[in-house]
């Protein structure tokens, strides 16, 4: 496989929405070596696309899904430090995690994307989020031309939010590989009231049973194609902004936050404003989960941007509440 295509290149399976959109190059680097010789040509850098919303169609795009492998740096009786390529997929990295004996990110079973990208976005799911596992990435700056290892504290990782989504760095820092300290003691995480409903309590020592229950549940509120995952983030409230939304939503489910803050479920805010299930063309709120927005076949771009513009302005009349995307939204 070549490292770069040219020409009209459909990207439909090069994200996750699958909207018909061109790049103008394709850069596949397979290694470390390849990045650093083709990453000036790069516009725009994504893994697998899946949290992604192409508008329209893209100069050169730079994807380090082919980028694989993985080592063990260190390990004593409590912890193990691994390094793992950007591309390798995640929900198969937490599958390889729980076979070896390292434990820790179960939760986050199932989320689609890439390793890299799941620092970018710092995931979360179910109570976790890759932050503590964090230890550095390696990757190379296009702005200085030169290899950085970043370590995890310099990554600045917030709820869904890292440095890689600044001005500063997005676009100009590709990911390479990623250095994670796990457990080497299973302890659960059963914090979420879905996955307390549907834990075995004679199961719940089990690591695969909980990767499992994660699994289905994401199953059944997840489409099987042509979705982002959430499209838009769940928001954080201060203690008065909460108390200014309960009084026009007493019921509205919160979570108090380490910071003293309060995040709020976005989705209820979009199903009690009524858009569950709501479509513009062939860009539908999703039924199940009316966190995603869904491509039902056939959507365009403009659809599903037109949607999504729906979504912030009912919410935020509704509720007095601005809806952020979780998505990328290229361009800006």
């Amino acid at each position: 496989m070549s490292a770069v295509a040219s020409g009209a290149i459909p990207l439909a399976e090069y994200h996750t929405l699958n909207l018909p959109v061109y790049a103008e190059r394709l850069l596949l680097p397979q290694s470390e070596e390849e990045v650093a010789s083709i990453a000036d040509q790069a516009d725009i850098i994504i893994g697998e696309g899946s949290n992604i919303f192409p508008r329209k169609h893209l100069p050169a795009v730079l994807s380090t899904r082919y980028l694989r492998g993985y080592r063990v740096l260190r390990e004593d009786t409590k912890h193990v430090e691994v390094e793992v390529a950007a591309g390798e997929n995640w929900d198969a990295w937490v599958r390889l995690c729980i076979a070896c004996g390292w434990h820790g990110i179960e939760n986050l079973a199932a989320i689609p994307g890439t390793v890299g990208a799941a620092v970018v976005q710092n995931i979360g799911a179910y109570g976790v989020e890759l932050a503590p596992f964090l230890v550095s990435v390696r990757g190379w700056n296009k702005s200085i031309e030169a290899w950085q290892e970043i370590p995890a504290e310099a990554c600045k990782l917030t709820y869904r939010h890292s440095i890689f989504q600044t001005p500063e760095w997005r676009d100009k820092f590709i990911i390479t590989r990623v250095t994670l300290r796990l457990k080497r003691q299973y302890e659960p995480v059963l914090t979420y009231p879905d996955v307390q409903r549907r834990v075995d309590p004679s199961r719940q020592h089990d690591p695969w049973h909980l990767y499992q229950t994660v699994r289905a549940i994401r199953a059944e509120k997840l489409p099987a194609t042509g979705s982002a995952g959430s499209f838009f983030k769940n928001p954080i409230l201060s203690a008065s902004e909460l108390q200014q939304l309960r009084e026009k939503a007493p019921d509205v489910p919160f979570y108090p936050q380490p910071d003293g803050r309060y995040k709020v479920s976005a989705a209820w805010l979009i199903d009690k404003a009524g858009l569950k299930g709501y479509q513009i063309g062939a860009a539908q709120v999703y039924p199940r989960q009316p966190l995603v927005l869904v491509n039902t076949g056939g959507a365009t771009p403009e659809e599903l941007w037109q949607l999504a513009q729906y979504v912030q302005k009912t919410v935020y009349e509704r509720w007095g509440i601005k809806l952020e995307p979780e998505v990328r939204i290229i361009p800006e």
